[in-house]
């Protein structure tokens, strides 16, 4: 991969639209932050991170947002930190797109893996589309 990477992301599967606003060699390490875009339906799927916390900050919209065994409802102006090690999802909860800021703390390498995850749904996408074409006709 080149030393330029974009700055936007768009994954059809999941509904995810990300901006990079500050990336770790913007902030010397100490701050990865993404404008993210979920569309109706959209979903940031479950996972953890072993060394960084996060923390969303809803712009727009509705989320939920499941954090170990609780789950939460985000509007506009709510925000929540998620610590490292706490396995977590976030899910469009309207009709609407909704926008958030995701703070990820320290930044490490999570742009590059965000990156590579992208590219391989996206690779994957045409396969999932057509096994849910299978699936309707198969109703």
């Amino acid at each position: 991969m080149t030393r330029t990477r974009s700055r936007h992301l768009h994954d059809a599967l999941t509904g995810q639209h990300l901006t990079f606003l500050q990336t770790r060699r913007d902030t010397d390490g100490a701050l990865l932050q993404v404008e993210v875009r979920l569309e109706a339906g959209g979903l940031v799927p479950r996972h953890v991170h072993v060394r960084q916390d996060e923390r969303v900050t809803v712009l727009d919209g509705t989320l939920v947002a499941g954090v170990g065994r609780n789950e939460h409802t985000l509007h506009a102006g709510d925000t929540l930190d998620v610590p490292r090690r706490a396995v977590h999802v976030v899910r469009n909860g309207g009709d609407v797109e909704a926008r958030f800021l995701l703070d990820v703390r320290p930044a490490r390498r999570m742009q590059g893996a965000m990156q590579a995850v992208f590219a391989v749904t996206g690779a994957m996408a045409p396969v999932v589309r057509l096994a849910r074409r299978v699936r309707r006709r198969r109703r």
